[in-house]
């Protein structure tokens, strides 16, 4: 199992210049085809695609996933409707849950235990490995040390969401002396 090569991975694949393909305004058979997403890719953010990393779209209904083939391992971009592996799964919606933040929605793969996870999660949190990097799944857990998932979102509390604080497994601060613990995905 391979980690940092994964993220040295995605941010060499990921290109941070402007696309080379745009859509035209005007192009109302383009537009109409396109599903209205807020805030790009559900991994990374950024919003552009490109015809070697495109962002992808869940088809499933109500699903707001967009990642970018890199970022969520799609080895293949599927021609017709894709489906993110929440969606897929048609597991109901209320037993999908992240395993390492309080956080449901966004882009998830299953874990090594059957669980679900986000891929953000996995690459932030320094113990989680994939079994495959080229898929990025399963997200295995096992190596995550108790003391992380015992820890206490700060920013959680901040918000007054003090039954979520203490739900997942939480960063530490890299800044020196500094002990704040909070969620990837605050």
């Amino acid at each position: 199992m391979q980690r940092w090569s994964l993220l040295d991975n995605l941010k060499n694949n990921i290109r941070w210049s402007p696309p080379s393909v745009c859509l035209a305004e005007d192009d109302e058979s383009s537009t109409n085809n396109m599903k209205e997403m807020i805030g790009g890719c559900c991994v990374c953010s950024d919003e552009r695609g490109w015809a070697e990393n495109p962002l992808v779209y869940c088809d499933g209904h109500g699903c707001n996933v967009a990642v970018h083939q890199a970022c969520y391992g799609i080895v293949q971009v599927p021609t017709g409707p894709w489906f993110c592996r929440k969606c897929e799964s048609q597991e109901r919606a209320a037993r999908v849950r992240c395993e390492l933040c309080p956080h449901k929605d966004g882009a998830l793969k299953r874990t090594d235990n059957g669980g679900w996870a986000h891929v953000v999660c996995a690459l932030y949190i320094p113990e989680v490995e994939f079994a495959n990097v080229s898929t990025m799944e399963p997200i295995v857990l096992q190596s995550v040390p108790h003391e992380r998932y015992n820890k206490t979102c700060y920013i959680c509390e901040d918000q007054g969401r003090e039954s979520k604080a203490a739900t997942g497994a939480c960063m530490t601060c890299n800044k020196h002396g500094c002990r704040q613990a909070f969620h990837v995905t605050w």
